[in-house]
């Protein structure tokens, strides 16, 4: 969403980074990309057995997007778009695959989209990404091959419960705060796309008491949150809601969110 400094590839990490233990393997299988992730407790909403939409986002921001780097290429990409829907099937699986593929490709622009698999190959859900080139020459993306090594085998465990982890609350009926942190920091030292999801799904629960989780978001993005907090505020209306997410440092609006909710 942010662009690094120019010195910065846009892909280094804290050390303290929670986006490892999210345990995402990334292989390329002929113009595809292929990413499988383990479904943890800690990576569902409580009570239930389906990951949160706002974790799978984060895992489809982080395959999609090297669609983006392969296309644009050594233009630093960053994400415009991204949306998750997940169907009933996602409930009790140990483990989703996404399958992703490039849908066009334009000078400045791209367009993805991708399938979440179960480990028998069913079909459990659909996501998709548009990403946009930096105009500034001085930012660079990374190297497609030396991120795909990075991500051959899996680099850490989520064993806290991923908001918590993170430090996001809910702190009011349809509010929630997330603090900008190394924990959620990409490459651009901002809060990652996929970590703002997830302040954003914690609205959107705060303001559905009815809800038991969400199924799907899509997220727009509009500037980056380096100094923040977070502060994410969300609007519920028959199981659907839309949540502005902000730099609380600045009240400049980060992103703009629509999601749909399961009923308990």
């Amino acid at each position: 969403m942010t662009a690094p400094s120019p010195e910065r590839s846009g892909d280094q990490l804290a050390d303290d980074s929670v986006l490892p233990e999210l345990a995402l393997t990334i292989v390329a299988v002929g113009d595809e990309l292929h990413g499988e992730f383990p479904v943890l407790e800690t990576m569902c909403t409580p009570g239930t057995d389906v990951v949160r939409p706002s974790v799978a986002a984060t895992q489809a921001d982080a395959v999609l997007g090297l669609h983006a780097i392969r296309a644009l290429a050594p233009r630093l990409p960053v994400t415009l778009d991204l949306d998750v829907h997940l169907f009933p099937e996602a409930a009790g699986l140990d483990r989703i695959l996404g399958v992703s593929r490039l849908v066009r490709a334009g000078r400045n622009v791209i367009v993805t989209d991708m399938e979440f698999r179960s480990p028998t190959g069913r079909v459990v859900g659909y996501g998709s990404g548009a990403f946009m080139a930096i105009p500034e020459p001085g930012f660079r993306s990374p190297d497609l091959d030396e991120v795909l090594g990075r991500f051959g085998t899996p680099r850490g465990t989520l064993t806290v419960p991923i908001a918590e982890r993170i430090g996001c609350v809910r702190t009011g009926p349809g509010t929630a705060v997330l603090p900008s942190t190394s924990v959620v920091h990409n490459g651009a030292m901002a809060i990652n796309g996929g970590m703002l999801a997830v302040v954003a799904e914690e609205a959107a629960l705060a303001a559905d008491p009815g809800a038991a989780r969400l199924e799907s978001i899509h997220l727009r993005f509009v500037r980056g949150v380096r100094v923040g907090p977070a502060s994410a505020t969300a609007d519920a209306h028959g199981g659907m809601a839309r949540v502005e997410v902000h730099d609380a440092s600045t009240g400049n609006i980060a992103a703009v969110a629509t999601t749909r909710s399961v009923p308990a």
